[in-house]
């Protein structure tokens, strides 16, 4: 494939860790010393709540953005900034290219969000290199999509999951999986990384290693874990520091 374009369609409690009584993300799949906070939102009604909370330059990147996206990006970063209240100082976190999110020096992160679910995974540089996080509405992908971003041989591995109770998501599963691959990729090499030269293999006990195909890599693969919870497919992938 020559463009990453896949756009999927559109499918009230907020809490850091430990607080909500349902998170989509289970303590299990985070890498060691990482803190995530999600937030739940009206998938239907987003408001800029969390957006007039943030710092002045925070804001000027999508001021001129329509209300939604200014409502994905305000929630997503007041995640972010509760997590990193952890690791040290709550500075801005700026954009970088192909919109990745600057992190302070002293800390790693990613960030998601889709119809009604935010979240920010961050931890410490010094321990990991990079990290993602990719949420998705626990739907079946629209036909045609699986076949877009699959390669031949995630295909057939994906045909033997896809026999079990949550059969029609696993195409969701994989799509998560590369979202997230793709987010721990970028800070390391600051490159494009298309659906194809990941090759995702994903196990039924929640885990899943991408291997990386592109080159030259910082890394030859990226291991990762993946939940269908409560009306959600979320995928976490992370990259240590050696």
């Amino acid at each position: 494939m020559s463009q990453r374009t896949v756009e999927l369609p559109h499918a009230a409690a907020l809490t850091p860790r430990g607080e909500l009584e349902d998170p989509v993300v289970v303590a299990d799949m985070l890498p060691t010393g990482t803190r995530i906070v999600e937030l739940h939102v009206p998938p239907t009604a987003p408001t800029l709540e969390k957006y007039e909370l943030l710092d002045d330059e925070e804001r000027a990147l999508v001021a001129t953005a329509v209300d939604r996206r200014k409502a994905d990006f305000g929630d997503s970063r007041w995640c972010a900034h509760q997590a990193m209240s952890s690791f040290g100082p709550d500075l801005p976190i700026l954009r970088g290219r192909r919109g990745m999110p600057l992190f302070p020096d002293a800390i790693t992160g990613s960030l998601t969000h889709t119809d009604g679910y935010r979240a920010a995974l961050v931890g410490s540089s010094t321990r990991w290199a990079s990290l993602g996080i990719d949420a998705e509405p626990a739907t079946a992908l629209p036909d045609g999509v699986l076949e877009a971003i699959a390669r031949p041989a995630e295909l057939r591995r994906l045909r033997r999951l896809q026999r079990g109770e949550m059969g029609e998501l696993m195409g969701k599963v994989l799509f998560s999986a590369k979202e997230s691959t793709y987010k721990a990729w970028f800070p390391l090499t600051h490159r494009f990384l298309d659906f194809d030269e990941a090759d995702i293999d994903i196990r039924a006990d929640g885990t899943f290693t991408a291997h990386l195909l592109a080159q030259p890599q910082p890394v030859p693969f990226i291991e990762g874990r993946w939940i269908i919870s409560g009306g959600f497919i979320a995928t976490v992938t992370a990259v240590r520091r050696y």
